[in-house]
Formats: C-alpha cells, structure tokens, sequence
C-alpha cells in the first residue's frame, strides 16, 4: 500500500493539473493545488489555498464572460449535488495577467469529479482543466464550432482522445490519442464499432449514454473500455450529437484516460480512509474546524468526551455549540494558533462537564487541527499526589523523630526537619553546609563509609546502629533507617534516626536487674513460685532447696494446700479468695510441711498476675521465718515474765530491740502516762520526749552506745496521753552480741516529777528569803544610817533649837521610811 508520501507525490508530479477544492457552496475554498496547474495558471500555493476559487478567477469586466462562469460553477454543482464527474468543454475563461489590469485569453476543457467520504458525501471537488487556447486559432469562427473542430489539425492533435461515431456507433473518425489509447490502428478502427472495446460491465449503460446522444442530449459519462492488446482503460467521455442539416447523424465523443486520476483518487480515498481509520482509532479525540471555526471532522473519542455526536456538530460553528469555552483558554489559544501559525498545548479545566482536559492544537491551510483527552482521573492523582506530598512534607517537617535527606553522591544534607534542627543543635542553614561526615565522630567514619559502599542500594530499607556527634560534643547511640528517594533531579536518601542511648542503657540495665533478679530468684533467700488459681504449683525457683529442703521438681505439679497445716488452710484458702478485689495479698504465717515431714513457718505475699502473658499466674514470694515466730514466741513468754516482774515497780520499765527498731513497755507505761500499748516503735519513743530536751537525750544515748559504756542515767521530760509532760529519770543499760555490737537496751524509767517540783519550790523559796535578807542588809541600812547620824548630832551640845528641830524632822522622816521596809520583810516572809 502506497504511503501517504508517495501519494502526495503522485499528486504533485503528475503532468495533468488538478484542483482541489471544498464543497463549501457558494466559496468553494481551494484546498490544494499540484504543481501542473500552478504553471498553467502562473499562480503560487500561497496566493490560491484557503481562498474562494471565484476570488481567485474573477469574470473579465471587458468580456460577457458571465455565461461561462456560470457555466463552470454548474459543472461544479453537477458533482457536488449528483455526485458525479462532469466534463466542460471548450470554454473560454480569460486569465488575468499579475500586475496589470489585463486579461490573457483562454480557451478551456474541464473535468469536475467529486470524491467522497464514508458517509458517501462529497468531501472535495476535483477539477482537471485543459488549456485548448493553442489549438483554437484567433480564426475560429466562435459561432461554428462543429465546423472549427473538425478541422484535422485540430482534431488529430487534440490530446485527449477525440472520435466520431455514426448512428449505430460504428467508428467514424478517430484522432492519434484515441488510437494510441486503445491500442489499435486507424485502418482498423474505421471498420470497427465502439462496442468492440467495451467492457461487458458497461455495455448497457454506455447504449443508454448513446441512445440519448443520438436524441440530441450531451451526455457525460465513465466507462471501462478494452484496448485490442486487453489492456484495461478507463476513460470519461462525453457525447455531443453531430448535427447536419438539422438532423443528428451521429455523436462526436471526447474521451479522457482517466486511469491515473483514478489511480489517485483510490488512493487519495485510501489514504483518506487509513486517515479517519487512525483518527477514529486513536485514544485522543480529535477534530477539526476550517478557517471560520466550522467543524469539518469530528472522531468518536470527541463524540465520548464531548457527549455530543458528529451529526449533530460537523458543519456548525464550534463557538455557537460550545459557548462556555468562549472565556476559557480554548477560544484564546485556538485564535492565537490560526493567526500566528503556531501550534499550541494547553490544558483547562470545562465546568459543563466537569472534566480537565489536555489539548494540542496545529494550524492548517485549512484551519485548525485539535487533539485532546480527558485527564480528569490524572488531575484528580496530581491532586492526591501533591496532597500526598503535602502530608509527606508536613510527616517529614512536624515528625518528632529527627529525619534529613543527604545526595548519596555527595553525602551532603538536601534537608532537615526541625526535631533534627532541634535534636542535633545545628540551624538548617549551618546543616546544608555539611555532610553526614561531620555528625559522626572520627572513629566512625570508616563504618559509615563501610555501610554506604556495602549496605546502601537503591530500593532497599537499611538499618544501622551509628554513634552520632551532636554539635555540643555529646556522642549518641542512634538507630539509623535509611531508605532511597528522589530529590529533584537527585539520587538520595532519606534518613530517619531515634536516639537509643537510654534504651542502650536501659538494656544494660535491664540486664543487670535481670542478673540480680535471677540472682534473687535463684540464689536469694526467698522462694518463689508460680501458682494457678487452684493453688498448684507452675514453677519453683530452686531456693526451695534452702528454704524448704525440697527440691522444685517435688513441688512442680502439686497443689499448696497439700502441705499446709490442717489448721492453717482455711486462714491460706481465705486469703487467696481476697485476690478477686486485691491485686496483691500479705498472709500471715503459716506452717508448711517442708522436708522430713516437719512443719516450718512460711511467711508470704502473693500477687494475681494472670492478666501477664508472661506469667499467667499467681506470684508466691515466700519466707522461712521460722527462727522469728520462735524468737517471738520465747519474746512473748519473756515480756510475760518481764511484766510480772514489773509489777512489783511502779517505774515504766521499757526493752528496745536495735535489730527491730520496737521497743516493748509494761504496764508502767500506763500507769505513769496512760499510754494504753506496750509495743512502739524507736520513733515514737523520740517523738514523746519534749522538743527542748530530744537533741541533749539523743546525743547522750548516741554517745553512750558508741562508747559501748553498760549504763546511763538521764533526766527528761516525756510526754503524757494528755499532752502534759512529766520529768522522768531514765536509767538503761546496754546489751552487746558476741560481736560486741550493741542489740539491745533495758532501762526503768522513773517519774521524778514530785521531787523536781519539790526542789523548785525549795530553790523559789530561798530565792525569796534572798531577797529578804538583800533588803535587810540594804534597804534598812540606809534609813538606819541617817536615823543614828540624826540622832548623834540632836545629842550634840553644839546643836542649836533650830537646828535640832530640823533633824527631829528628818528622823522622824527616817523612821517612817524604816517602818515602810520592816513591813515590806514582813509582807514576803509571809509568802514564803
């Protein structure tokens, strides 16, 4: 099949001239011209194509050409509306000469043909003219043109094929085109008939054609005719009856080898129809409008998106049926196509039908070109992809954990989030300036070197364990997860890290408890057990051999309840009942049957720790405290006999275990400060001692212990029930271990306060009785004096009346005073 070049090939070297034009009735726009018509019409593609053909060839004003344009327009509506070739014969059309006003005169045969599209409408109009102006002399008597073309050298000459047939179409005349196309000799030809060369096909339609020829009728038709060498012809003739003497002695036909025209029009049609085969069969919908936005071509993929059918747009202008695309881009770019000549893409958005669409459109002599499609769905990605990078942006910028990106060409950061900016202590500006080289310390950049040679690859999620170098020196345990990504037009990585410094640490940790605990468990002094809800043992930890004497294996799927003492398992049975409301229960010792049946007392705390996978059981932590129930029992036989001992003392007799830290009181304790407990701690003990004294008496027992003396007296003030607080003697002495480790302290406590009372009211007393005698040898002394140096000089011979008046008066002032200071004595010796 030929391509659509050598067809354009064809169609340019072919030395007859072609025109090709629009059935846009009346402009009929000219589509194409070869390059034969050009020269026989002297004009350029440019100056004819997508111009009106009657603009092109306007009527000589000089010249009553009407009729014969006329004429021509009718051939061209005989192919347009009947759909069939027609041929114009000698008709004169004057050419008009470039530059001047002139016409050149032509004289014309023409051949119109229509070619049509799959709809069996006519797409373009063919005309084949022939100019016959050198064979028509300027003699030519123009009103006897039977005559004129008659003559020989005329018809001999004629290029196309020229005979004559009489009335019963047997060869009258036949010129050297017609025997050169058929193949035969002019000899023979005269004695042959027309019907000899015709194809069977056409014999009845060409008697048709001749009938009505022979009637008087011009008759134009296409027939298949036979050369006497078989060789196929195809031929365009037409009939015009021979008249003489008015009456019709037969037909003169013109003929025209139409086989190459033919040739070309199946393969203009073909490659026509591969055309519109493409256009159809293209994802891209596809049409095209002429040069005044007339639809011509419309596909179906345009019928799909557009919703609207060829039918119903093909021949309407595109603005008046798509109004809304007038203020969008589809007007502005589609104008700026046409009238720069350039193509165009684009793509917009058309609210009627709520679709994007993407549109190239090219510019033609025609018009305008336009591919477009649908790409709604890929708007809608583009939307869901930049909001998925929106999302990845904000999950990159606002996560908590530190990310970068770094080119694996370079190693050097792309970008930061704020938790690195925050975490690692550098701004994003200092950040950009460096490689992930300098956030390691210089011992780990051959590993990290290492892992980026050895472990990074595209499309593979890396994970290392790095130390890292933060700006303020601290070197940190990270976790690094790598994974490979694009960042613009680089190769990178993206990098997220968490710090696993105190997870390092608490793993250390956790280790070491772990050692500890398993060192608790297994080496400790206490048992522990694993229990199901029924009492059975899961697991004992192996320090059920000291405690117990037992090996686990012996209690490892035995129930608990089997080795307690019949009198304690209801007081075991209770307390497990109390988990169903209690986490975590204490029970109070009982008597297990250890090893060699013999009973030990087992103090435990067990803990409900079903909800733990890990577990699925009760937790028993149990302890031998055998030795203490013992101690406790020969304690409590001891304080029995310490209380009837003390009955016998009215002192508050007390027992201070350092070991314990309780002190146990007897009845004394009441009795003396109706305190009604015998059992309190060493800090309730300091915390009844008066304020004023609990430093002096803490540092005299302190000291008294450190220099491990047996005995020691000390006097306090000790607090009553009531508030009030009453001075005690405290007499103790110390008990030592065979250590010589104090453990232990007995003293008797004794209520002094009588005698302290009794004191101070002795020493209140001679405080008064001082004062007494401070007057006596003071106050008196001095009214004394005056009274026995008063009296000295009344008694002296020298004193005159006057004088010793006066000193009767001062000694009677003396004297009263004395009275005032002898009955001030007398007041406080009566208070005392």
């Amino acid at each position: 099949m030929p391509s659509l070049e050598d067809i354009i090939s064809v169609f340019q070297s072919s030395p007859n001239a072609y025109l090709v034009v629009l059935p846009d009735v009346p402009r009929y726009t000219i589509a194409a011209a070869n390059n034969s018509f050009l020269k026989l019409t002297n004009f350029n593609q440019s100056e004819i194509v997508g111009i009106s053909i009657c603009d092109v060839f306007p009527k000589n004003p000089n010249d009553e050409g009407s009729k014969r344009l006329m004429a021509f327009k009718a051939s061209l509506e005989h192919a347009l509306y009947l759909k069939k070739s027609h041929k114009l014969l000698l008709q004169q059309y004057d050419l008009p000469l470039k530059g001047t006003n002139e016409f050149e005169p032509k004289f014309w045969n023409c051949d119109s043909y229509p070619i049509m599209d799959e709809n069996n409408e006519v797409k373009f109009i063919v005309l084949n003219p022939l100019d016959v102006t050198n064979t028509i002399t300027s003699k030519v008597n123009k009103h006897n043109l039977i005559d004129y073309t008659s003559s020989y050298s005329l018809f001999n000459n004629f290029p196309d094929a020229v005979f004559s047939l009489d009335i019963k179409g047997n060869f009258l005349s036949v010129n050297k085109a017609f025997i050169d196309l058929i193949e035969c000799s002019e000899e023979e030809l005269l004695r042959m008939s027309f019907i000899s060369f015709l194809h069977p096909n056409d014999f009845e339609k060409t008697f048709s054609v001749f009938q009505k020829a022979t009637e008087g009728e011009i008759q134009n038709f296409e027939v298949n005719l036979i050369s006497a060498k078989g060789n196929p012809r195809f031929l365009s003739i037409s009939n015009l009856p021979i008249v003489v003497n008015q009456e019709i002695i037969g037909v003169h036909a013109v003929g025209k080898d139409i086989e190459e025209f033919k040739k070309t029009e199946r393969k203009l049609e073909e490659y026509h129809n591969r055309i519109q085969a493409i256009l159809e069969s293209i994802t891209d919908a596809f049409f095209a409008v002429d040069k005044n936005s007339i639809v011509t071509y419309w596909n179906r993929e345009a019928e799909r998106i557009l919703h609207i059918s060829r039918k119903m747009i093909i021949g309407k202008n595109l603005w008046e049926v798509f109004k809304e695309a007038l203020t969008l881009k589809f007007y502005t770019e589609y104008q700026k196509a046409v009238s720069e000549n350039v193509s165009v893409r684009f793509e917009e958005y058309y609210p009627p039908l709520k679709i994007w669409v993407e549109v190239s459109a090219f510019p033609s002599s025609d018009g305008i070109s336009v591919y477009f499609k649908d790409i709604t769905d890929r708007k809608k990605a583009e939307e869901e992809l930049k909001f998925e990078k929106e999302k990845y942006k904000d999950l990159f910028n606002l996560s908590p954990l530190p990310q970068f990106v770094y080119d694996l060409q370079t190693l050097s950061f792309l970008d930061v989030n704020e938790a690195a900016i925050k975490y690692y202590g550098y701004s994003k500006r200092e950040f950009l300036t460096k490689t992930i080289r300098d956030i390691h310390p210089p011992e780990e950049i051959p590993v990290l070197e290492q892992i980026i040679n050895n472990n990074v690859r595209v499309g593979h999620i890396n994970q290392s364990l790095m130390k890292h170098l933060k700006r303020n020196g601290d070197i940190v345990n990270i976790k690094v997860t790598g994974t490979s990504t694009t960042y613009g037009s680089k190769n990178a990585r993206l990098v997220v890290t968490v710090d696993e410094t105190e997870k390092i640490e608490a793993s250390k940790a956790l280790e070491i408890s772990e050692k500890r605990f398993k060192a608790l468990v297994q080496d400790g002094s206490d048992l522990v057990s694993i229990l199901d809800k029924s009492g059975n043992y899961r697991y004992v930890s192996p320090t059920s051999q000291s405690v117990l004497g037992m090996k686990a294996s012996e209690l490892v799927g035995r129930n608990l309840f089997d080795f307690i003492h019949q009198e304690d398992k209801k007081l075991v049975a209770d307390k497990f009942m109390l988990l169903s409301n209690s986490h975590r229960v204490k029970i109070t010792p009982f008597r297990f049957n250890s090893s060699n049946n013999q009973f030990r007392w087992i103090e435990t705390i067990i803990a409900d720790m079903t909800d733990d996978p890990a577990i699925s059981g009760i937790i028993a932590n149990c302890r031998d405290v055998t030795q203490r129930i013992e101690n406790e029992v020969k304690t409590k036989q001891s304080i029995e006999r310490f209380n009837a001992v003390s009955r016998a003392t009215s002192d508050a007799i007390w027992d201070w275990d350092f070991l314990s830290g309780v002190v146990i009181w007897n009845k004394g304790v009441e009795g003396i400060f109706g305190h009604n407990h015998i059992l309190y701690s060493q800090q309730w003990w300091y915390s009844q001692v008066h304020p004023e004294d609990v430093v002096r008496v803490s540092s005299n027992f302190k000291s008294f212990i450190d220099s491990k003396e047996s005995r020691i007296e000390s006097e306090y003030r000790f607090k009553c029930s009531n508030g009030s607080y009453k001075h005690v003697l405290d007499r103790a002495f110390l008990i030592f271990n065979k250590d010589g480790d104090a453990v232990r302290m007995i003293g008797s406590m004794q209520d002094i306060s009588e005698r302290i009372n009794y004191i101070r009211s002795i020493e209140e007393q001679n405080k008064k009785l001082l004062d007494i005698a401070w007057i006596q040898s003071h106050v008196v002394r001095a009214p004394l004096a005056r009274m026995m140096g008063i009296s000295k000089l009344i008694y002296d011979k020298n004193t005159d009346d006057s004088l010793r008046k006066e000193l009767l008066d001062h000694l009677d002032t003396s004297a009263s005073e004395l009275d005032d200071i002898i009955k001030e004595i007398v007041r406080k010796t009566n208070e005392i």
